[in-house]
């Protein structure tokens, strides 16, 4: 009996102690899946902060004007950035405004060519509360006879799900004194010879040395919108 009750406190002691295995496999399991589920959420927490910051927070842009503004007065002594940027936020608005109504709204100061890509292709999905954040010059080239700015614009939209879409758009424009609807831009004369000029930023005719006087009207031909 002795060595039948030895047995029997054996197999209890054997039952206690897989049994408090068990039990601590149990309470690991139980702790790791409650720090799993303490990652998802915090993981979850992270996605969903990165959702609105993206909501919400307007695109970054690169703005080069303290750099180029001297090269620009230069060649256009009557340039005022503070109205050229009120005009390329009006065009950015003008390009989300197309895409919402599905056709172009551009009129005066846009290339035919650019009226033309954006009948055939606008930013899908564009439902409205259309806003510019910011305008920022970012490149001016004057490496040929035309003369090229080009703005950056953080913009945002709804889509259709009432989603805010922030976006950055780039602006290019040209240079023109007067606009033909043929080609785009069309060049001055000499007011005195008739001899055509041959580049922006010409001050004196080549020809006859007459002194030219044609910035003031100027006009800046938007050429190119797109989203970056």
């Amino acid at each position: 009996m002795g060595s039948g009750a030895g047995v029997g406190i054996g197999a209890i002691l054997l039952i206690l102690l897989i049994g408090g295995g068990v039990l601590a496999a149990l309470r690991y399991v139980i702790r790791a899946a409650l720090k799993v589920g303490n990652l998802a959420s915090v993981l979850s927490g992270v996605i969903k902060k990165a959702d609105f910051e993206a909501e919400t927070t307007p695109k970054s842009l690169s703005s080069a004007e303290p750099l180029l503004m001297d090269r620009i007065k230069r060649d256009f002594p009557e340039y005022n950035p503070e109205l050229i940027r009120q005009r390329v936020a009006k065009d950015a608005g003008t390009f989300y405004e197309s895409a919402q109504a599905g056709k172009c709204l551009y009129t005066d100061g846009v290339s035919d060519q650019l009226k033309e890509r954006l009948e055939s292709y606008l930013p899908p999905d564009v439902a409205g509360n259309i806003q510019v954040h910011k305008v920022a010059l970012a490149a001016y080239d004057d490496s040929s006879a035309d003369r090229v700015l080009t703005f950056q614009a953080a913009a945002a939209f709804r889509d259709s799900a009432g989603t805010t879409r922030q976006r950055r758009l780039v602006l290019k424009y040209l240079a023109a004194w007067s606009t033909d609807t043929m080609t785009g831009v069309k060049r001055s004369n000499c007011p005195n010879c008739g001899a055509p000029i041959p580049a922006v930023g010409s001050e004196v005719c080549k020809y006859c040395g007459t002194a030219l006087k044609v910035w003031a009207g100027t006009q800046w031909l938007l050429t190119d919108v797109r989203e970056d």
